[in-house]
């Protein structure tokens, strides 16, 4: 799978021509975002309005989370994936997977922990109790 961003227009010219009916007051609204966001013409805003529709999850699927990681990363992200051949959103839900793993693993430990050292302060003061 490739690695793609957000920032990586489509090549234009390659991709086939469809014609569909929009209501004159969207169409307005479409115009208006022309120019902004490196947007050059009405057909950039419909692809990208498609492409983010595509990209939102199915209501089954989860939910999706927006996430700026910065120019540093975002680099560093884009050669990772281009090296190892996969998404930026398989390489994210792994990172979050391990993330919550490990903090859900020391959580558990440091509750393990203390319980224990309850239960020694309890036993203690319990055998102090009866030496009485």
């Amino acid at each position: 799978m490739a690695c793609r961003t957000q920032e990586e227009p489509e090549v234009a010219g390659v991709s086939p021509m469809v014609s569909l009916r929009i209501p004159e007051d969207h169409l307005l609204e479409i115009d208006q975002r022309v120019g902004l966001d490196g947007m050059r013409n009405r057909s950039d805003v419909i692809r990208n309005a498609v492409r983010r529709y595509l990209a939102s999850p199915l209501p089954s699927m989860g939910e999706r989370v927006e996430v700026d990681l910065g120019p540093d990363l975002t680099v560093r992200m884009r050669d990772f994936c281009k090296l190892r051949g996969e998404s930026v959103a398989a390489v994210l839900r792994q990172a979050a997977r391990e993330h919550i793993t490990k903090g859900t693993l020391e959580s558990a430990t440091v509750d393990q922990v203390l319980s224990m050292r309850m239960d020694e302060l309890r036993a203690r003061f319990d055998d102090d109790s009866n030496a009485l």
